[in-house]
């Protein structure tokens, strides 16, 4: 019973309301964000898709925090306890997907639980439920469309598939994120 996302890029037009509903519901410090749109270039313009944790498999997070502040639940999410942070960013540079994300303001990393207070009382992730063109899936993996690997997957077996937009292959994601001018696009601070 792993979960896992089903992102669709083929459809997604980059609004980010996804990655605004998910930081809101988390009550994160502004500029911080979980959830991620990403844009790359394509023949006659952007193509956009929605990243957050990946849930995976073998998480690096849970492998490397130095203080055991990831867990892998039964039910497949990665989860992490901001209590036992100690803010050492660890896990965003053993994750190959940089999914967590840093806090100055409170020295701790963040990451997508799959909005597991959500699930508990039978609704949907946020970000699921705000998405206006329903292109994102938080489901048992074996449930969910099938979907092309954006990124290497052998060294943590992330649980995500992607639709990919029909003028790209995954070569354009192969590195989301370590180019700077495809993170957050639009979206960096000053």
């Amino acid at each position: 019973m792993t979960q896992g996302f089903f992102v669709n890029s083929a459809n997604c037009y980059g609004c980010k309301s996804c990655q605004v509903a998910c930081a809101n519901e988390k009550v994160l410090t502004p500029g911080v964000f979980i959830r991620r749109v990403r844009e790359v270039e394509k023949a006659g313009g952007h193509a956009f898709v929605s990243m957050s944790c990946n849930h995976c498999d073998e998480p690096a997070c849970v492998a490397n925090c130095p203080v055991g502040a990831y867990q892998k639940m039964d039910n497949g999410l990665v989860v992490q306890d901001h209590e036992k942070c100690i803010g050492c960013k660890t896990c965003i540079e053993a994750c190959p997907f940089h999914a967590p994300c840093y806090d100055e303001a409170t020295s701790t990393t963040y990451k997508c639980d799959g909005c597991a207070n959500r699930q508990a009382r039978g609704d949907m992730p946020v970000c699921v439920m705000t998405c206006p063109s329903s292109n994102l899936t938080l489901d048992e993996m074996d449930k969910l469309p099938e979907g092309t690997d954006v990124k290497d997957q052998t060294a943590t077996k992330p649980n995500l598939k992607v639709a990919l937009d029909k003028d790209l292959d995954a070569t354009a994601f192969a590195d989301i994120d370590g180019a700077t001018g495809l993170i957050d696009a639009g979206m960096e601070l000053a």
